[in-house]
């Protein structure tokens, strides 16, 4: 592939995921709030939002790996422009909702049929220049956390002008315009690698999960990926509930709790690269400690926070060590998979996230019907004895095995 091709690809594919992004996460702050649109209340609100949050997360793990070996047997691209599409319709559709059981079903079928983040980076990792590769995944999670940025902020602004399913319709067409990006803008020359093609889907999982199972460090890393993703999205249903307390009288909760989402993405945005550089000079475990001690810590903030400014100063310090712990176990992940295995590594390390981002957001909300702080001090506990599991990462940095 010539370079000026490789590099039209990374640019499409960067604009199209930071507004596939931007639209996904412009939901996030009012999820509580449309659900009590649609006739929702009391105790319910807290596990209907765990509920439906958690949705697509399930379905999303579910059918990760499985379009992941269709993007070995047909292509890169077409798995992209199917998440930007899919996404488009099923996010759309949840602007006509007109009970909570109809997002519910929407929420699954988009986690079935979306998964941009993965499909993008597999493109972009299979078109690149071995030797430009880590420079340019890292221009493509800049496009990501700007989106996470970006989105919230502006979606929660929407709400506030024009209404909570706006917010929906808005993401759609952010995504048909992502979509139609990657169809004219990227050509990917695609000729699948033949063992791709031997065997059952059913063989190549066994096989992929009995590499997981085995005793080995990639076990733990992935451990660790599922449990301080746990503890951090255990509470997530429940901060537009907060604010909500918060701020009884304003007019402008969707901006509020949007801007919390921000706050945490810009500094993620600022400490993955700086972290991220900080382990791979010196080892990973110290800064992974230090990242999840923090990251415990500014949980805990939240749950005793009794002002709006609180929660502010505590999405900078969650950003910060999300970035750390986020680029940090990437990297683990990458120099601890078995050799031509990245590719599965990644996948299952997909496969954790979800399942966390799943499992979090339900028993967050249960939690929530009880108390709203009680989801906070939950994952913090959890977090905070996630840290204690670093230690027994090696101290200096794993080679590829």
């Amino acid at each position: 592939m010539t370079t000026k091709r490789w590099k039209r690809n990374l640019w499409a594919t960067w604009v199209a995921e930071l507004l596939a992004i931007m639209g996904f996460s412009s939901s996030f702050p009012i999820w509580s709030y449309y659900i009590q649109e649609l006739g929702v209340e009391g105790d319910a609100v807290a596990k209907w939002s765990g509920l439906i949050i958690s949705a697509a997360s399930l379905t999303m793990g579910l059918m990760g790996p499985i379009w992941g070996s269709l993007s070995d047997r047909y292509g890169r691209k077409v798995m992209v422009i199917r998440a930007m599409f899919g996404g488009a319709v099923t996010i759309g559709l949840m602007g006509f909702a007109q009970r909570v059981e109809h997002m519910l079903i929407l929420r699954l079928v988009q986690g079935a049929f979306t998964g941009t983040v993965a499909a993008a980076t597999t493109l972009v990792a299979s078109s690149t220049p071995r030797e430009r590769l880590g420079e340019t995944l890292g221009k493509l999670q800049l496009a990501i956390f700007l989106g996470q940025s970006v989105g919230p902020i502006t979606g929660g602004f929407v709400s506030d002008m024009l209404g909570y399913r706006a917010t929906f319709w808005m993401t759609a067409i952010y995504l048909i315009v992502a979509g139609l990006l990657m169809l004219f803008f990227v050509n990917e020359e695609f000729t699948p690698v033949e063992h791709t093609t031997q065997g059952s889907f059913i063989q190549r999982m066994r096989q992929d999960m009995a590499m997981l199972f085995a005793g080995s460090l990639l076990g733990l890393v992935l451990g660790l990926r599922f449990a301080l993703r746990l503890g951090l999205r255990i509470s997530s249903p429940l901060l537009p509930l907060v604010v909500q307390e918060m701020l009884p009288a304003s007019a402008l909760l969707g901006s509020a709790s949007g801007l919390l989402t921000t706050v945490s993405g810009i500094f993620s945005a600022i400490a993955s690269p700086i972290l991220g550089r900080w382990g791979d000079r010196h080892g990973g475990r110290t800064p992974l400690t230090i990242a999840t001690f923090v990251l415990a810590g500014a949980i805990g903030i939240q749950a005793l926070a009794s002002a709006y400014w609180m929660l502010l100063v505590a999405q900078v310090f969650l950003g910060l060590a999300i970035g750390g712990t986020l680029s940090i176990i990437s990297a683990y992940i990458g120099r601890c998979a078995p050799e031509g295995k990245a590719g599965t590594a990644y996948g299952l390390d997909t496969l954790a996230t979800s399942l966390s981002n799943a499992v979090g957001p339900t028993t967050g909300g249960w939690l929530g019907a009880v108390s709203l702080n009680l989801p906070f001090y939950v994952g913090c506990v959890v977090t905070a004895v996630s840290g204690f599991a670093v230690f027994k990462l090696p101290k200096d940095n794993v080679q590829t095995a």
